[in-house]
């Protein structure tokens, strides 16, 4: 309640700009952050960022505090995939979010060849070996939509009913363990289905 009031006292009385990190947007789920997607209304929960490989096996996940730009998680992402699978991938695409010439350079520095944003401004160019790498790239980006709407839907990641930060992280990498095992039962399946 205190929170409250003294959030409510310097937007109200004081006139000042609360910063999103010290208001409070839930008195339920204390945790919550603010997520803004461009023009769209607003929503609240939080970020979850994910990589997915060649498969569509999600290979990485991350639930960040807060509603950090993506751009600033885009180079961690690279290294970690790196770093946990001890290779690095040839090909990298992203949503426009995470495009900057720093993201370039940094996947340029690590010896990705095939680099490609859906959305690119200004004077920042894709990196790919040739215009059909490119658009098939960008539709594979595209094609990641269904994953996450797969997890959201299949899994249950559109609500959250698992109190508290903690164990909201939890129902995520719970779901991506049970989307993974889907994924893996399929291809075992379908190479079965091939040899028969």
């Amino acid at each position: 309640m205190e929170k409250v009031y003294n959030m409510t006292y310097r937007k109200q009385i004081l006139d000042e700009s609360v910063p999103n990190d010290q208001k409070l947007f839930s008195i339920y789920e204390l945790h919550a952050d603010i997520i803004v997607k461009g023009g769209r209304d607003v929503q609240f929960g939080h970020k979850v960022n994910l990589a997915t490989g060649k498969t569509n096996l999600i290979i990485d996940c991350v639930i960040p505090a807060g509603n950090p730009a993506d751009i600033t998680l885009f180079k961690p992402t690279i290294d970690r995939v790196i770093d946990n699978y001890g290779i690095t991938p040839r090909d990298s695409s992203a949503d426009g979010g995470y495009a900057s010439h720093g993201s370039l350079d940094h996947c340029k520095s690590k010896g990705i060849v095939n680099v490609v944003f859906n959305k690119v401004t200004k004077s920042l160019k894709n990196i790919a070996s040739s215009l059909n790498m490119e658009t098939r790239l960008k539709k594979w980006r595209s094609g990641i939509e269904a994953v996450i709407s797969n997890l959201k839907r299949g899994f249950d990641l559109r609500i959250c009913n698992w109190k508290g930060f903690k164990h909201f992280k939890a129902k995520v990498m719970w779901s991506i363990l049970g989307y993974n095992i889907r994924v893996l039962t399929n291809m075992t399946l379908s190479r079965i289905a091939g040899l028969a």
